[in-house]
């Protein structure tokens, strides 16, 4: 007797292959978050791995006739759905036009753990590191004062570190985190995929997409000694 689990996983092993592989970039989106570069380049392989999954689907289930009909309705919805359209559209952008831009808002402060106690929101070029947020308050310190008093140049054991909170956005949909957006188009692809095995017999839990809270990844601190070397580097740089 044939196991509907491994049955299941035989029929839809391709799509299901490439949700791990786009689940696989928004992990390398999330470990590079404040490194420009590296998570532009691991968006542009979600935005590839996630539009090719309707399509994967859509040659999986010609072998399955109970599957066929059903699938065609739902991909209409998922075409329709606006993240999953708005997505498609960047991805096309990528591979037939350029680079993928994106955007994002900064802010350079000081947080205990990872709560905000106190900013001041930085213009970052897109294509740089969040570094160079820190970088660019540090050397308007070196000119005149730390007026807000968010470099922490020793450790007094409170355990409170200068810090660049960064989130990165996508320009049409400035008001939501990026990995947000690929977390719904994933989900969407993943319980189309889950239904789809069902109904060949299969017992799948519900996907959920693996992501780390924004607020763990958008932080980066620095550490103390650090922030006082680049400080009295700048300082320098000026006498």
């Amino acid at each position: 007797m044939k196991c509907p689990n491994s049955a299941a996983v035989k029929a839809l092993g391709s799509s299901m292959d490439r949700l791990n592989e786009a689940q696989w970039y928004v992990e390398l989106m999330q470990d590079n978050y404040h490194t420009a570069n590296k998570f532009r380049w691991a968006l542009t392989g979600f935005l590839r791995s996630i539009k090719e999954i309707p399509q994967i689907i859509s040659m999986e289930v010609q072998q399955h006739a109970e599957l066929k009909d059903w699938y065609k309705e739902v991909r209409k919805d998922i075409q329709n759905d606006p993240i999953v359209k708005y997505l498609s559209k960047q991805r096309d952008v990528v591979v037939h036009k350029k680079t993928l831009e994106t955007a994002s808002s900064a802010t350079v402060g000081f947080v205990r753990g990872k709560q905000l106690k106190l900013g001041i929101s930085v213009p970052i070029n897109p294509r740089y590191d969040s570094v160079e947020g820190i970088l660019m308050y540090i050397d308007a310190a070196a000119r005149d004062t730390d007026f807000l008093g968010i470099l922490y140049t020793e450790d007094d054991g409170s355990g409170e570190r200068s810090a660049v909170i960064r989130e990165w956005k996508l320009p049409g949909y400035e008001d939501v985190e990026v990995t947000t957006l690929c977390k719904h188009a994933w989900e969407l692809m993943g319980k189309t995929n889950v239904a789809l095995a069902r109904m060949l017999g299969a017992d799948f839990f519900e996907p959920q997409l693996k992501v780390k809270p924004v607020n763990e990844v958008s932080i980066q601190t620095y550490d103390p000694d650090w922030v006082k070397e680049q400080l009295q580097i700048a300082k320098s740089e000026i006498s």
